[in-house]
């Protein structure tokens, strides 16, 4: 925060001013940039300017903002600071002349299509994150332009133009088939596009009709979780597996009991890659950009998957199938990767009779909730374990570069002996 200027002229002293017979010019707050400019007889008239160089740099120049008449327009001299904080912000931003702050709005700048300004977004969108991300992004507003139209008009949306309403009538249908955390997922997506129309001057700040929630988002709204097994369940699902009654593929079968003994999610274990392991160390090392991770573009680091002699036994037949391709669970059937697809684990278990008692992501509920009560284990390690990177947070976070990795291989040794033990067979 810079220092607090006093103000040089009071909203009474404005007031009161009269008019002389020579053109006066007064600073209306020190650093403010800020001018009262009262003109002679005829004009009689007391109005306000903004003075900023522009551009930013040492070749601008002084440039005057008009900001209003006295009594017409403005009516304080707090309204006289606020706008002219406004245009300067707006200014710097943009990078554009302060003068042109009053036409932002024209037509030629915000009749934009939906079609036009999706693509600039997802220009800047695909810097910031993960390819899969990308692809799900993409595929969220593809869904939303065949809603609206490629050639509905940005405009349209504003509040002031009834956008909120566009924005209610799309998630409708979502809420009323019951996928309201998907309307949420579309709705935050389309506010943060309408962001960025904000950032880009083409869409005016505080008309973002998708900034908040709907009244179709809180409404009867039930959180609901993955469908998980409690410890006494276990051993029936292991036998369950172990014998393979759904007759799936040995890829599929190999890839599931990979995934119970080694708590890593869906996304990230069918995606390994055999250059991952470090033989030496008798670990994985998956790095941060890998889809399933959770860690932000550019951000994290590698997450170290220490193996226990049951995996290895499982790497060792994966290697005999796959040892002569790049990814471990390749898959001549992959559609848009070469290996499994990431729903290959979650079908299987429902192929083996577990529809609705059971998801692949309802097994990291075992693991975190038995790995506490039956191997007796602190949280932070098995948290680590299965990725998360909550002792990465907050202002102490940026300090934490513990790893606790003694510790998170006794964890993972001692998590396959007791599916071994409990009826899974490797």
């Amino acid at each position: 925060m810079g220092r607090r200027c006093e103000v040089t002229l009071s909203t009474v002293q404005i007031r009161k001013k009269q008019p002389s017979s020579k053109r006066t010019v007064e600073s209306v707050q020190e650093g403010s940039g800020c001018y009262l400019i009262t003109e002679p007889l005829p004009l009689n008239s007391k109005r306000f300017i903004l003075r900023m160089r522009f551009p930013f740099n040492k070749d601008g120049r002084l440039v005057d903002v008009p900001l209003g008449s006295w009594g017409k327009d403005i009516t304080t001299v707090q309204q006289v600071i606020h706008d002219s904080e406004k245009i300067k912000r707006w200014s710097r931003f943009n990078n554009r002349n302060p003068q042109e702050y009053k036409s932002r709005n024209d037509k030629k700048n915000i009749d934009k299509t939906l079609s036009e300004v999706f693509d600039s977004y997802m220009e800047i969108h695909k810097q910031k994150t993960k390819k899969v991300t990308w692809e799900v992004t993409l595929n969220r507003l593809n869904q939303m332009l065949d809603f609206f139209g490629k050639n509905k008009k940005l405009s349209d949306f504003e509040l002031r133009n009834g956008g909120r309403q566009l924005v209610i009538e799309m998630i409708k249908p979502m809420v009323k088939r019951g996928s309201v955390e998907q309307s949420s997922r579309c709705r935050r997506l389309l506010g943060q596009v309408f962001n960025h129309c904000e950032d880009r001057g083409w869409m005016e700040y505080g008309q973002n009709p998708s900034s908040r929630k709907t009244d179709e988002e809180t409404i009867k709204r039930k959180k609901r979780s993955n469908p998980t097994l409690n410890w006494k369940e276990v051993p029936d699902f292991l036998k369950v597996v172990s014998e393979n009654p759904c007759d799936g593929s040995i890829l599929t079968d190999l890839s599931t009991k990979f995934y119970l003994l080694s708590c890593l999610r869906v996304g990230t274990l069918v995606s390994l890659k055999w250059d991952w392991f470090d033989s030496e160390e008798n670990l994985w090392r998956i790095p941060p950009e890998t889809s399933g991770l959770k860690r932000k573009m550019g951000e994290g680091e590698e997450h170290l998957l220490p193996v226990s002699p049951e995996m290895r036994m499982l790497m060792n037949e994966l290697f005999e199938i796959n040892g002569c391709y790049e990814y471990v669970f390749y898959s001549q059937n992959g559609k848009n990767h070469p290996y499994l697809n990431r729903e290959t684990i979650n079908n299987h278990i429902t192929n083996l009779g577990y529809k609705g008692r059971l998801t692949s992501h309802g097994w990291r509920d075992v693991i975190v909730t038995s790995g506490q009560e039956e191997l007796k284990f602190p949280l932070d390690i098995i948290l680590r374990q299965i990725g998360h990177t909550e002792h990465k947070q907050g202002t102490s976070g940026h300090y934490d570069n513990t790893e606790f990795l003694p510790e998170r291989r006794e964890f993972i040794n001692k998590w396959s002996l007791k599916l071994i033990n409990n009826g899974l067979k490797i």
